[in-house]
């Protein structure tokens, strides 16, 4: 199609649909192309209605409607400026500036093991800093891939996509090789949900009551799963992030305008549910003794600072971070994995001093405030749903993680985000962030419903 000047919008007949072509032929973005004609037409469709109704015959009104839009191979420029994907800078430098936080912390903890008379670079090569730096890389290539898609694809397939990643979990839990009798997959996996479930929330959204329960129904599919395998602390993390999910939909009234009664009833559902579990759990033990490690595993969580054995590791490990802090000794090697994966605070608190391990942890909070601080600028509602959650399985992560090591939350599957060693977790991590920067850079392309 030839380009019309501006002189020839002016002076000539102007039919919509040539001026709607020329408007979307700037677009360089595909997928906002059908929402910025739409646009666009409404607003051509109220201002010809405004004309009518000043008396104008419908074909003048018509005219005088689209030329009042201007060019629109200037409106199509300008539109095409705003409607862009765009990189959220200051939250990809927040993730690289944490990630080159851990891999500093994990080279501290590192050099604390290298003894005098060993070389350190045999320290570092076998402790596996190489591989945490490997995984960071791929990570944030991961991210970077990730934020580039558009997120919307979830609440379009959401359905199919949570059948899916739930018939992996049961593949995950007849095959995956055990590890202290636990399909090892089975946590990583299992982590991969969250995003799905805000597109659950979103597919069920207007269908009220009948809505929120078919939401819960579908979350109780996973949680059993893992349940049968006692991961209480993956069950927690789910189970509390789900929740905080279903609270923000139910009071940005996906299902309904009654939020009170929602409230009521899903709560309601939950005392129900909870019941029939204990029920089941009361029938199912009922006349059978729990075994040894059963009883214990059950203490330990209802009494975290009972446990002798972890008490015991706890203050070993304070205590190599003391001395090491004083020259009077190095991290012992056989000490050195464990602290790198599940009890980096601790060490840190005691190695650096509990002034620099209070900065630290400010720092570390302070990015999860930052994300959630991030969260409140989207105003797509799917894209708020899946940025909450997130920040929220982040920042529950963080906090589990820092419980743990200071006894007061039982051991589990915590882990410290783009800090603590792992080449899952710290995928897990990467994961999560390309969604929340896909949400940010893909604000200006979705529709903001």
């Amino acid at each position: 199609m030839q380009k019309l000047s501006p002189a020839c919008w002016e002076g000539c007949v102007v039919e919509r649909r040539e001026f709607l072509k020329a408007v979307e032929e700037q677009i360089r973005t595909r997928r906002v192309r059908p929402v910025i004609v739409e646009e666009m037409e409404n607003h051509i469709e109220d201002q010809k209605r405004a004309f009518m109704d000043e008396g104008m015959i419908e074909s003048e009104a018509e005219e005088g409607a689209v030329r009042q839009m201007g060019d629109p191979v200037e409106a199509g420029v300008a539109l095409d400026r705003i409607h862009r994907p765009r990189m959220e800078w200051s939250v990809l430098a927040g993730v690289l500036l944490i990630s080159i936080l851990g891999l500093f912390l994990q080279n501290a903890v590192i050099l604390a093991a290298s003894p005098s008379g060993e070389s350190w670079s045999d320290v570092f090569a076998g402790a596996g800093i190489g591989k945490h730096l490997m995984f960071i890389l791929i990570g944030t290539l991961l991210m970077l891939v990730i934020c580039w898609i558009d997120y919307s694809f979830i609440y379009k397939h959401a359905i199919t996509l949570w059948i899916l990643v739930n018939v992996i979990l049961i593949f995950c839990m007849m095959k995956s090789p055990l590890i202290n009798g636990r399909p090892y997959y089975l946590t990583h996996v299992s982590y991969l949900l969250i995003p799905l479930y805000a597109g659950v929330l979103y597919h069920f959204r207007g269908q009220g009551f009948k809505g929120l329960l078919k939401s819960i129904l579908c979350l109780g599919v996973p949680l059993a799963i893992l349940s049968f395998y006692y991961m209480i602390s993956n069950i927690f993390v789910i189970g509390m992030v789900a929740l905080i999910l279903i609270h923000a939909a139910i009071w940005r009234k996906w299902f309904g305008d009654e939020r009170k009664a929602l409230y009521l009833k899903l709560w309601g559902v939950l005392v129900l549910i909870l019941m029939a579990v204990f029920g089941i759990f009361i029938l199912w033990f009922g006349g059978r003794v729990l075994a040894e490690y059963q009883i214990e595993r059950l203490d330990i969580w209802l009494h975290p600072g009972n446990d002798e054995g972890m008490n015991s590791f706890i203050k070993a490990v304070a205590e190599a971070g003391e001395e090491v802090r004083k020259g009077s000794s190095y991290l012992a090697l056989n000490m050195l994995s464990e602290i790198r994966s599940s009890y980096l605070w601790i060490f840190l608190f005691r190695y650096l001093g509990v002034k620099r391990g209070i900065l630290l942890t400010a720092f570390v909070l302070g990015f999860c405030l930052f994300l959630f601080s991030v969260v409140r600028r989207q105003k797509n509602q799917f894209g708020y749903m899946v940025s909450l959650g997130c920040a929220l399985f982040l920042s529950i992560q963080t906090i589990l993680y820092m419980g743990m090591n200071f006894n007061i939350i039982p051991p589990g599957a915590a882990y410290m985000p783009f800090i603590s060693s792992g080449g899952a977790f710290l995928l897990i991590s990467y994961f999560y962030m390309g969604i929340l920067l896909s949400v940010c850079n893909n604000s200006r392309v979705v529709r903001n419903s």
